[in-house]
C-alpha cells in the first residue's frame, strides 16, 4: 500500500482532497525511486485511486511490471469540501469555528461539504477486502492517499481511528500488509528508505503539512 508522490500543492501546504494536482519534480523522482524499489516484487496487479496524483504514481509502477492500472473509485482521498485548495492559514482565517471543532473531534466533524475519517473508513474498507479476496496468495500494489492509507492501517492494526493524527504517511511511502489464515497484519509501515536524498531529513519534511495541521490539536495561543 503506497501513498502517491509529492505534488506541488503538497510542497505548498495546500489541502487537496478530491481536487486534482500533478506530481512535482520531486514527486516524479520519488515515483521513479518507488518503481525501482519494487521492481523485483512479483506484483500481479496495481490498483489506484482515480485522482491524477495517485494514477501518475501507479502508472510508473505498473509499467515496470507490464501491468495496467486498475482504478477503484473508493480509494480516492477524503473530501475536504470548502477547504480544498486552501492553506491551513486560509482555513483558519475563513472557518475558525469549524476548524476548531474538527481538531477537537475529527471523527465526527467535517468541513462543509466534506467527509469525516469515519466516512472514509466506511467506503475504503469494503474495497480493500474485495481486492484482498480477489488475490489469494498474490502480491498487489494499492496506490492511494494519506487519509485512505491511515484508515486502512489503523483497521488492520486494530487501533482506534482516534489515533489518526499520530500516524504518518509520507509521499511515496511503502506499507506492507499481509493477509493469511490468522488475519491481516502490518509488516512495514511508512517505509521511505528508497527516497533518501530527495528531501531534507528532518521531522515532517515529506508529510503534507496542511493535512497534519488539520488534525493535530494546536496550543491555545494559536
Amino acid at each position: 500500500m503506497i501513498r502517491h508522490g509529492q505534488t506541488g500543492w503538497n510542497a505548498e501546504g495546500r489541502l487537496q482532497g478530491r481536487l486534482d494536482s500533478h506530481l512535482s519534480e520531486v514527486g516524479g523522482a520519488q515515483t521513479e525511486r518507488l518503481a525501482e524499489a519494487l521492481a523485483a516484487v512479483p506484483l500481479r496487479a496495481v490498483y489506484s485511486s482515480p485522482l491524477l496524483r495517485a494514477l501518475d504514481t501507479a502508472s510508473v509502477l505498473a509499467a515496470r511490471h507490464g501491468l495496467r492500472v486498475l482504478i477503484v473509485d473508493a480509494l480516492k482521498e477524503i473530501s475536504l469540501g470548502d477547504w480544498e485548495g486552501m492553506t491551513m492559514d486560509e482555513v483558519a482565517a475563513r472557518y475558525p469555528d469549524r476548524l476548531a471543532a474538527r481538531r477537537r473531534d475529527p471523527l465526527h466533524v467535517a468541513p462543509e461539504g466534506g467527509e469525516t475519517i469515519l466516512d472514509v473508513e466506511a467506503r475504503v474498507l469494503p474495497a480493500v477486502h474485495e481486492i484482498v479476496a480477489g488475490h489469494p496468495d498474490e502480491t498487489v500494489a494499492v496506490v492511494a492517499h494519506g487519509a485512505v492509507n491511515k484508515a486502512i492501517l489503523l483497521s488492520v492494526l486494530g487501533s482506534p481511528l482516534s489515533a489518526y493524527a499520530g500516524m504518518r504517511q509520507d509521499n511515496a511511502a511503502i506499507n506492507v500488509l499481509e493477509w493469511d489464515d490468522r488475519g491481516p497484519r502490518v509488516v512495514a509501515l511508512n517505509e521511505t528508505g528508497h527516497l533518501d536524498g530527495l528531501l531534507p531529513r528532518h521531522p515532517g519534511s515529506s508529510e503534507t503539512p496542511a493535512a497534519r495541521r488539520a488534525y493535530t490539536p494546536r496550543p491555545p495561543q494559536e
